[in-house]
């Protein structure tokens, strides 16, 4: 009986250290990992990033066409370029805002699609994924800041 109350008060000690010294592990990851927050990602980091992945699958196209007009919410500086990312059912592109030009950061049909990019009147930016069944349209400018169109046409 005394042999089994040694172990016990032995068991019982060992779990108090370790969980003592789990608690001051995770509070010291804590206070050095978590605390600090990154800071926001540069354009070219946010393409860096966008060019390992790959693009998410399409939901269905709409059995209508529709049309959406948008301002994105970022506000800017007129000095400092707003990249806005677009997901639409023929792929996935991002336009650079500023207020004297919209360009193409980058655009990536998916699969059964291809892109055409052109500029548009004045200081706008257009990129159209086509298939035989389907076309997908974003249209930025800037008026006062960034603004868009987006398209989607079932064929």
């Amino acid at each position: 009986m005394r042999r089994s109350l040694t172990f016990t008060a032995a068991w019982l000690a060992a779990a108090a250290v370790a969980t003592t010294a789990a608690w001051q592990g995770v509070g010291l990851v804590t206070n050095q990992v978590t605390d600090d927050r990154p800071s926001a990602l540069a354009a070219s980091d946010v393409s860096d990033r966008l060019d390992g992945t790959s693009p998410t699958t399409a939901t269905a196209p709409p059995t209508s066409p529709s049309t959406s007009a948008s301002t994105p919410s970022t506000t800017t500086p007129d000095d400092e370029a707003v990249i806005v990312p677009y997901d639409l059912v023929g792929g996935r592109a991002a336009l650079r805002f500023t207020p004297t030009a919209v360009t193409v950061e980058w655009s990536r049909p998916n699969p059964g699609f291809s892109v055409k990019t052109e500029p548009e009147d004045g200081n706008g930016y257009r990129v159209e994924f086509e298939s035989e069944t389907h076309r997908s349209r974003v249209t930025g400018w800037w008026d006062g800041g960034p603004q868009d169109e987006q398209r989607e046409d079932p064929r």
